[in-house]
């Protein structure tokens, strides 16, 4: 029968409280729904001592007994160790898990984080943390942003992974694959932000573009130096419908990019991400003109003027 590592450390726990005296190895092999009785000794020792660290990781201390000659004879919880103390939250404290309970509204994780919020609130004699007045511009996660849960796994675990992008205006999506360092909320919507290997650069996605699900790769993400600090302004990421006008014998990087495709005879339309854009654009030729869109074309003006003050 094949059983979830969830349920299967939900046993060991539950028999490791439920006896009277310590639990040997050969005992929890072979009595603990989850473990594999025919298994290899080295097999099932791997596998109980990766299952023992991540209950101790989540404070539940589960304790070796050895004799007086040092060798181990089993393994047991204790009860009085194991229950939760009192727990007592002032408004702000509360306020706080509220905040992170709405940020999953809507989300899988929904009904546990209202849930759990109740039952602290019922245990905690303050006020009620809803009274307390909470930003409406903090994000949420709904549906369209299921990549979130994956890639706060990645980022914990410092694990490449790999999703399909879908820009703007594009028919089909591409296949990133990216070594993750953190997401972020800004204006309702939610991105990540990482190390793209296929651009090989710093790249920032958001994640309601990302199509399917996200892959959780075994490999591991190298340590590699960041931004100091890295600016997030709304869709920084996006790509950008243009239309540009590019004459013969000019704007050759322009004509290259992917998304080019031409309309008439010096008329083209580009769909690029919009940091490339700008940057393509400020190092061609002056006969080369940004038509559409005008907030484009203004930020286009403004950091010409920028760089030619600069330069006087």
């Amino acid at each position: 029968m094949d059983v979830s590592r969830t349920e299967r450390l939900l046993n060991l726990v539950i028999a490791l409280l439920a006896a009277r005296h310590p639990v040997p190895r050969s005992a929890i092999q072979g009595s603990v729904v989850g473990y594999d009785p025919d298994a290899s000794v080295a097999a099932f020792e791997r596998m109980f001592e990766r299952d023992k660290d991540e209950l101790r990781a989540m404070g539940i201390p589960i304790t070796t007994v050895s004799d007086v000659h040092g060798e181990v004879q089993g393994y047991r919880i204790d009860v009085q160790d194991y229950q939760q103390s009192d727990i007592e939250l002032s408004v702000e404290e509360l306020a706080v898990l509220s905040i992170a309970a709405r940020v999953w509204d809507e989300a899988v994780l929904a009904p546990a984080a209202v849930t759990a919020l109740r039952k602290l609130e019922a245990v905690s004699p303050q006020q009620h943390a809803n009274s307390v007045g909470l930003p409406s511009t903090f994000g949420s996660v709904s549906a369209s942003d299921a990549a979130l849960l994956p890639l706060m796994r990645a980022i914990r675990d410092r694990r490449l992974v790999r999703f399909e992008y879908r820009k703007p205006g594009a028919a089909g999506g591409q296949v990133r694959t990216v070594e993750p360092w953190t997401v972020r909320s800004l204006e309702g919507r939610w991105y990540l932000i990482g190390w793209d290997r296929d651009r090989d650069e710093e790249r920032v996605f958001r994640l309601s573009r990302i199509h399917g699900s996200v892959t959780v790769t075994a490999t591991p993400a190298p340590e590699r130096s960041r931004s100091t600090h890295i600016t997030l302004t709304p869709d920084s990421d996006d790509e950008v419908l243009a239309t540009v006008t590019i004459p013969d014998g000019a704007g050759a990087e322009l004509r290259r990019l992917p998304g080019s495709r031409r309309l008439d005879h010096d008329t083209w339309q580009i769909v690029a991400a919009r940091s490339d854009l700008l940057s393509l654009l400020r190092r061609a030729d002056e006969s080369v003109v940004l038509q559409t869109p005008a907030d484009l074309v203004d930020e286009l003006a403004r950091s010409l003027e920028d760089i030619a003050a600069a330069h006087r």
